[in-house]
């Protein structure tokens, strides 16, 4: 039998990536990712006073405008923004009328199985955690993490926001084995934070905007159904190019992306407002709630109504019976 020959890591281009060799392949030795707690909320005007926690907060803003004080830097917060709040930080938050859509997640980067398992919400007013010090967070030196704080604006923000809203999904579903997914995508979020950091390459970069716009009009309830030739033509792209662009930007097909953009949008109207099933089918793009019950089990691996049910309560994996205000 002939034997390949195997290419020498110098003569590799930068584009084919060797795991364990990318940057960044030492953090895998560093996080194990542990999930407390997290919502997919859309909140009325509201605000948290000055507070500090003990493990780390992300709050993703979908919808709306706030303002968020994170140490000494105060933020005007808009659709789009992504919020990393590091334990032991004082901070405060904010989001204006007539609302706000801010998937959150309260997470530990390192799991310790003797302290990861409180469970209590920390409220506003409380910034001396000095008698609860052996829950705290351990400080994560790395040159990578430790910059990680205030507000993170970059080409990966969307994608770091639509994990954020799977991890509250997941925990939704409550299904075997949700925690050590939720991990998984934990680390998703982490990897996309700082790809973002990192840049993109620049002819890349030059077609988010157009890519994100024609995403946005795809996962709206009255878009008209488009063939991949008239959405590259928006994009000016060739058909092949605009999929493999659209691809590595959002990580599936365009007709996968706008399924997935209707059903996190039901999701949400599910666990935020009282619509019947069949006004919200209507709502976000389907023609009868038969075809949305079909689309949503296919996608979640439950129907609607026990997802509905499960989700009431703002989700944590161990069951947590009380609302978790973040």
């Amino acid at each position: 039998m002939k034997r390949r020959k195997c290419t020498p890591i110098a003569d590799i281009t930068p584009r084919e990536v060797i795991p364990g060799v990318a940057p960044g392949h030492d953090l895998l030795a560093l996080l194990r990712p542990y999930v407390r707690h997290c919502g997919d909320s859309r909140r009325h005007a509201w605000r948290i006073g000055e507070r500090k926690l003990l493990d780390y907060l992300l709050v993703y803003i979908a919808e709306g405008r706030g303002r968020f004080t994170i140490g000494a830097s105060e933020y005007d917060a808009v659709a789009g923004d992504v919020f990393w709040i590091p334990p032991d930080t004082l901070h405060s938050m904010e989001g204006y009328p007539p609302a706000m859509h801010c998937p959150y997640v309260h997470f530990d980067l390192l799991y310790r199985p003797e302290h990861s398992h409180w469970d209590f919400s920390i409220p506003a007013g409380m910034t001396d955690l000095r008698e609860l010090h052996p829950l705290q967070h351990v400080r994560m030196e790395h040159p990578l993490l430790t910059p990680l704080a205030g507000r993170i604006r970059g080409h990966t923000n969307r994608r770091v926001g639509q994990i954020l809203q799977e991890i509250c999904a997941e925990a939704a579903r409550a299904q075997p084995f949700a925690g050590l997914r939720m991990s998984g995508l934990l680390l998703e979020i982490v990897a996309e934070i700082l790809r973002g950091r990192e840049g993109l390459p620049p002819e890349y970069i030059s077609h988010i905007p157009l890519l994100e716009k024609v995403a946005d009009a795809m996962a709206g309830p009255d878009h008209e159904e488009q063939t991949v030739s008239a959405r590259a033509r928006e994009c000016k792209l060739s058909p092949g190019h605009f999929r493999l662009l659209f691809h590595r930007h959002f990580g599936c097909s365009p007709r996968t992306y706008q399924r997935r953009a209707r059903l996190r949008r039901a999701r949400e109207l599910m666990v935020n407002t009282p619509m019947t099933l069949s006004e919200i089918a209507v709502q976000v793009g389907f023609a009868t709630v038969h075809g949305l019950s079909r689309a949503f089990r296919a996608e979640e691996g439950i129907p609607p109504a026990e997802y509905r049910r499960c989700a009431t309560v703002r989700t944590r994996v161990e069951g947590r019976k009380t609302p978790y205000s973040f």
